[in-house]
């Protein structure tokens, strides 16, 4: 494989690897009893959740293809999933919007 035929190949899958990051929550509230560790890994599998659901969908290949308003439909079924997958384990999800500007990720404990 040629060089060039080599960068063609690989410059989508990078594209989409570094596609960016955007949050998920604005903060989440966890229920009473839940430890600060227990916390982190329920949003850890929640973030997995939702990303698995976005690509099962093929919403990230549609992102890369046609731009940022299928995106912003990735993103809003990320955001879903997470948020779907926290309160099913008793969090509050409060949602980016409506969070504190400049702490976009922060968590809480009740």
């Amino acid at each position: 494989m040629t060089n060039t035929a080599r960068i063609v190949f690989l410059l989508p899958l990078l594209l989409v690897a570094c596609g960016g990051t955007f949050p998920l929550f604005g903060a989440v509230q966890a229920p009473h009893g839940i430890s600060a560790n227990q916390q982190k890994n329920d949003i850890a599998n929640c973030k997995s959740q939702a990303v698995d659901q976005a690509s099962n969908n093929g919403e990230e290949a549609e992102a890369f293809l046609f731009g940022s308003s299928a995106r912003k439909k990735e993103e809003t079924l990320e955001r879903n999933v997470f948020s779907e997958c926290m309160m099913n384990k008793g969090y509050t999800v409060i949602p980016v919007q409506t969070a504190k500007a400049g702490s976009p990720q922060q968590t809480k404990s009740s």
